[in-house]
């Protein structure tokens, strides 16, 4: 009989409806929007479709398959101290600040280097160690920076950049880079680069290239016209297989690591840019 099926016992039955399938539930929840309600309301339906949405397996596809438009749920406030989360959406999709709370050790000093992919990559100056943290998870990632970096760490603000490695969320690159100044010889200036993998738990080894010298000087360091620094005002901007950072001081430029090559490399600014102003 149509719309019936018969049980092992022997009597009729409804026929199982399309969302009794968990595998064709998985995919209708695959396809709600990608905001932070959409999963904790479907949960609160049964505890079938609860047991389906906080699948971990599924929770890491949900994440895949919305990757290329997950709403802006909020951002980090760079220039305060205590780094407090904004949150920018309304409810029921507004996070509470509070849970994306970084908690501080005695004598912490953390200074934000940027956000991309959900990751968040902090300097912690005082144990001179770089902290990658998923504010979604709330997972860590405390990195001793290369013993290299050490040095320039003590005299000059570091920079850097974070990003999920190609088609795998589960795994990282950190980049830090900084302005060799502690050469006395200052047409010998450098940019200095490493990369770090989460898949080997290694920095790579040294990248460098040559930043020239008394090309042109910025008013924004003062009277420090020999230094040449990777600007911490802006973080990096990241360009197909690219990261680009601002130089500023004795030479005004963009420092661009190619990430495929491994690569640095100085782009001189036009002379019209920086007289319009250039940051």
């Amino acid at each position: 009989m149509e719309g019936e099926m018969t049980s092992r016992s022997g009597h009729l039955s409804p026929a199982a409806g399309p969302l009794e399938d968990d595998n064709l539930l998985r995919e209708i929840l695959l396809r709600l929007p990608p905001q932070p309600s959409s999963l904790p309301r479907a949960s609160a339906v049964c505890k079938r479709w609860r047991c389906l949405a906080s699948d971990p397996r599924f929770c890491r596809r949900f994440r895949r398959h919305h990757r290329q438009n997950p709403p802006l749920l909020g951002f980090f406030n760079r220039d305060s101290d205590l780094f407090p989360f904004v949150p920018t959406l309304e409810p029921p999709n507004r996070v509470s600040p509070g849970r994306f709370s970084l908690q501080r050790r005695e004598g912490d000093r953390f200074i934000s280097l940027g956000c991309r992919h959900g990751l968040v990559l902090i300097h912690n100056a005082w144990p001179n160690k770089v902290l990658v943290w998923d504010p979604i998870t709330g997972e860590q990632h405390h990195l001793a920076i290369p013993p290299e970096l050490v040095i320039h760490a003590e005299n000059t603000a570091i920079n850097g950049a974070v990003l999920r490695a190609a088609g795998d969320i589960q795994q990282f690159h950190v980049v830090l880079t900084v302005v060799d100044n502690v050469d006395k010889q200052k047409q010998h200036k450098r940019a200095l680069a490493w990369l770090y993998s989460s898949e080997t738990n290694l920095w790579g080894d040294l990248v460098s290239t040559p930043v020239p010298f008394k090309v042109s000087t910025s008013d924004i360091l003062g009277d420090e016209d020999d230094v040449t620094l990777v600007f911490m005002g802006k973080p990096a901007v990241m360009v197909r297989d690219s990261l680009y950072w601002i130089l500023a001081g004795n030479f005004v430029g963009i420092l661009e690591f190619d990430l495929e090559k491994q690569s640095l490399a100085v782009i001189r600014v036009p002379a019209h840019m920086l007289e319009n102003g250039f940051y």
